[in-house]
């Protein structure tokens, strides 16, 4: 449900209430009217970001990330930690959260139920960016991600805070990635 829906449904189920309470509302104009309705879905806007905020904290707190143990033998001198770089999710909206870390970019869907989608840097192949003026005016933009992901091989990353300072994270990340892994870029022709 996008910003606009939920605002028709306070404004539905406000209008509703004070039918059914037998309230007339009548010393108001019917445009302030609207306009404290449009603060009551803002209100709600804001109760639930915070309620987001506050379960991904108590999320990062729980999931903080421990040492990895792995046998002896499978310890190479490239093993490293996987630490979390950035965490945001798409302007307006609630149960969606992007993560990237140090060897993945995490896709986190669902409110009460999730489901996790992740793309292994080491598969990622380009990044771009885009923004029509008004996500310009707000600073916030689309990520595409091309990978050789089997399951998503073109992941979108909507309405991004700062796209461009994501993108070239993800791309820096990446490069970091690769040559920590050992791998190396060649063109095909």
């Amino acid at each position: 449900m996008d910003e606009q829906q939920i605002r028709q449904v306070v404004t539905a189920r406000f209008y509703q209430s004070l039918s059914e309470s037998e309230v007339e509302v009548s010393a108001i104009p019917q445009a302030q009217l609207q306009a404290i309705v449009n603060g009551l879905a803002d209100g709600l806007f804001a109760a639930l970001d915070a309620m987001e905020s506050e379960a991904e904290l108590s999320a990062t707190a729980a999931r903080a990330p421990a040492p990895a143990t792995y046998p002896a033998d499978a310890i190479t001198d490239h093993a490293e930690t996987e630490e979390l770089l950035w965490s945001g999710r798409p302007y307006l909206s609630i149960g969606v959260r992007y993560e990237l870390t140090t060897q993945r970019l995490r896709l986190i869907r669902g409110l009460l139920g999730r489901s996790y989608h992740e793309i292994e840097l080491v598969r990622v192949r380009d990044t771009s960016v885009t923004q029509h003026l008004g996500e310009r005016a707000l600073n916030v933009g689309d990520v595409a991600i091309v990978s050789n992901d089997p399951s998503h091989p073109e992941v979108t990353l909507h309405n991004v805070k700062n796209p461009m300072e994501l993108r070239e994270m993800i791309r820096k990340a990446t490069i970091r990635e690769k040559e920590r892994r050992g791998l190396h870029f060649r063109e095909e022709m």
